[in-house]
């Protein structure tokens, strides 16, 4: 049993995840001037689509891209994926559609209950056994934990799995493991060159004292070790069937056996469909339909299917269209939102390109101009028909450690003057200047008010690009773009899952283990702060660890490799045919949980 101290941890990280603050976006009340077409740079075409199918796998009947595919059967739950998933390899996860998907095909030893949002044991039999300094860890895996190809699962996949994640230099989200003893050390092994060391490929902080127990040893105490377990990077693969290496994962996505989850990826026909079935081995409450996910990246598209009942929820319906939506005396009643926990901004290259370097007085002045011309509220309204909520912050408002604080207000005319001391007096020398945004029509608009706004507030023209996701989050972790979309929801409920996640220097790709920090901010004073926040896990010194992350988020904000813009709310739309569909502020629910109605 844990400690009363490590008890009452426990029940803060519980109590912190339920303080997330909901925001409801509000029917137009006018219509606005829309703003001046944008100049778009087409992105390469992508390649011709290949299938990753399962033995025996229905056919689904093909329509064209913008359209998906045709559900294969009425019983089916069917769902609209805005875009093609980058992958299912949970060791390379680090996106929504991966990860709302991906949550049905594999667990970890915790969870996340999706309606109260508390930490509950998922393959462990219970909450782990945590020792009085609060270092060590000890699950005991269920015994009816089984593999959907029957296998069981022991504590050697368990530590397969996390071992695996950590030798991929690839792997974006290796910085939740980093508390583990030894983490680190596998990390810098696999992108070492030295060939007179050995590698290290095992954490020394993940032992297997016996085929149902992990125990799990941390380089101190952490306030947030126990909601990291809840990662997909912790998710636990079959070591017989997922192989060490992750660079071929079609051939072996959609294999009997590959995760624990209430459903099997049975098919993947890329930029057209992925069909999940049941698992038959499932551990809990098995679910009671299987899902169809046609890939539909035209939301009006989408619409039209979902109203024509080929679709049976659409999650993101346009914002252009929500007042029609709302009024609808049908579809106004299938229509339902939740503020997000996530922030979207533009990002601004410290590494090289106009906004750098990062200490340079004028390009400082430039980071400043392009922040001091962006009207949020007129954004919000113009671009999202109200259905979001400015912000100034990183952290957005009710997230745990959210401190107010606006380092650049809004004023065109001290941004002009910012612009022209920073050497480009009318936008003279940045031509060529491109803001990059994920290939998607609510971000096309925002891009289209970025551009507009930028012209008429500072006298700057610049191009907007539209990028396939999955190619945008390589090239801007490979810091490729001077100005982009940026955006992050919690994956748990702490300042440390986006303080150290998106801004220490250890995240930046090519400079650190991490690969989360695209604009490549650095600044030592900063790294301190937030390390010695991580490190206070006592929920007696709650106020003095938050003030920590308070003082590293304005050092952040002043140095502007981020121009904050607006937190998400999210809409869906659900047929009354099914009950069980909904959304928390941070992802779906996992379709087990989908009923038909009855």
């Amino acid at each position: 049993m844990a400690s009363k101290r490590i008890m009452g941890l426990a029940t803060l990280l519980m109590v912190l995840s339920m303080l997330l603050a909901a925001c409801g976006g509000e029917t137009p009340t006018s219509t606005a001037v829309p703003a001046p077409a944008a100049t778009n740079t087409t992105a390469p075409a992508a390649p011709a689509a290949t299938n990753t199918t399962a033995p025996a796998a229905p056919a689904a009947t093909d329509t064209p891209a913008t359209g998906g595919a045709t559900t294969p059967s009425s019983d089916m739950f069917s769902w609209r994926a805005y875009a093609e998933p980058e992958t299912f390899d949970p060791a390379l996860m680090q996106e929504n559609l991966s990860i709302d998907i991906g949550q049905n095909v594999y667990d970890s030893l915790v969870q996340f209950n999706p309606e109260t949002q508390k930490i509950e044991p998922a393959l462990a039999e219970s909450l782990p056994d945590v020792s009085p300094d609060a270092t060590t860890y000890t699950f005991k895996i269920r015994k009816d934990a089984k593999f959907s190809n029957g296998d069981p699962v022991t504590s050697a996949d368990v530590k397969y799995s996390w071992n695996r994640a950590l030798n991929n230099p690839k792997a974006p989200y290796l910085f939740v493991m980093n508390d583990i003893k030894g983490a680190q050390e596998v990390q810098a092994s696999a992108v070492s060159t030295d060939t007179t060391k050995p590698k290290v490929t095992e954490a020394a902080g993940i032992e297997t004292p016996d085929a149902q127990t992990v125990k799990i040893t941390l380089t101190g105490p952490s306030a947030y070790f126990l909601s990291q377990l809840t990662v997909w990077t912790y998710y636990v693969v079959n070591k017989n069937v997922v192989p060490m290496s992750s660079d071929n994962p079609d051939a072996w996505i959609t294999k009997p056996g590959v995760g624990t989850g209430a459903y099997m990826l049975k098919e993947w026909k890329h930029d057209q469909s992925i069909t999940l079935v049941r698992n038959p081995n499932y551990w809990g409450p098995k679910g009671t339909v299987d899902v169809f996910v046609p890939i539909i990246k035209d939301t009006a598209t989408a619409q039209s299917q979902f109203e024509k009942g080929t679709l049976a929820a659409l999650d993101g319906p346009s914002p252009d269209d929500l007042a029609r939506i709302k009024a609808d005396p049908t579809l106004g009643k299938q229509l339902h939102s939740v503020g997000q926990a996530r922030t979207v901004w533009i990002g601004l290259n410290l590494l090289h390109g106009p906004f750098s370097p990062q200490n340079d007085e004028k390009a400082l002045k430039l980071r400043q101009a392009i922040s001091m011309s962006i009207d949020r509220d007129q954004l919000v309204k113009l671009a999202l028909a109200d259905a979001g909520q400015p912000v100034t912050t990183l952290l957005p408002e009710g997230e745990p450690g959210y401190h107010a604080f606006d380092a650049y207000p809004f004023d065109p005319d001290k941004a002009k003057q910012l612009l022209a001391e920073s050497g480009h007096p009318n936008g003279q020398g940045l031509e060529n200047l491109t803001y990059t945004y994920r290939e998607r029509d609510v971000e096309q608009r925002v891009a289209e008010q970025i551009q507009a706004q930028l012209k008429e507030n500072l006298g700057l023209n610049i191009k907007v690009q539209g990028v396939a996701w999955k190619d945008m989050l390589q090239a801007r972790q490979a810091h490729e773009y001077d100005m982009f979309y940026g955006s992050w929801g919690h994956d748990y409920p702490d300042p440390q899952n986006w303080l150290y996640a998106l801004f220490d220097s250890s995240q930046i790709q090519g400079v650190g283990t991490g690969t989360g920090n695209d604009p490549g901010f650095s600044d030592p004073q900063f790294d301190k702060l937030v390390r010695q926040a991580n490190t206070l896990a006592d929920p007696a010194k709650v106020d003095e660890r938050m003030n920590l992350y308070h003082q590293a988020e304005e050092i952040m904000l002043k140095a502007a490799p981020m121009v904050p813009l607006y937190q998400a709310t999210r809409y869906w739309e659900i047929s009354p045919k099914w009950t069980g569909y909904n959304t928390n502020n941070s992802f779906v629910y996992p379709f087990r949980l989908v009923k038909p109605a009855q």
